[in-house]
């Protein structure tokens, strides 16, 4: 999943997958520009930055260029997803604890292969702890405010919820 951060946090997670054998094959997602600790650019390219420093080899890696949001994200993934990997039994999403229950319910609308939630630690926003800061609690909020926008948008049931 793309994000400002994902090269810092969420690579070095999909890198440990991949050493350990556990994700063969990875899609990197997000064209937005965006300040990163590695230059203004696409999250994408930032994050190939990363794998490379992290030893993941550029044939590992498809790349998903023109998303700006969650629900482009996984929508694009899954059409690379479905055109280079037929066979793909089940898919590993490597997004923040928080982000998680969203982006897992919305990668279920888009894919038909298992979905496996791999959340990775960052900051004020980890699971035990996002209710203890400003930022947390705001950036829950946030998340259940999405999740009403993607109820209305069709892209997950609102009995789900």
């Amino acid at each position: 999943m793309g994000s400002r951060k994902a090269c810092d946090y969420r690579v070095p997670l999909a890198a440990k997958l991949f050493h350990k054998g556990k994700a063969p094959k990875l899609v990197f997602c997000g064209g937005k520009v965006q300040k990163t600790s590695l230059g203004e650019m696409a999250e994408y390219k930032a994050m190939l930055i990363a794998a490379e420093k992290c030893g993941i080899p550029r044939s590992a890696i498809l790349t998903e260029t023109q998303s700006l949001s969650t629900v482009e994200n996984l929508q694009n993934a899954a059409e690379l997803v479905k055109k280079h990997f037929p066979n793909c039994k089940s898919i590993i999403i490597v997004t923040t604890a928080y982000h998680m229950r969203r982006a897992k319910k919305l990668a279920e609308h888009f894919f038909t292969q298992k979905i496996i939630p791999c959340p990775a630690s960052r900051g004020s926003t980890q699971r035990n702890n996002w209710s203890m800061t400003e930022k947390g609690s705001t950036t829950a909020l946030d998340e259940c405010l999405k999740f009403g926008y993607y109820i209305k948008k069709g892209f997950i049931d609102d009995f789900e919820i």
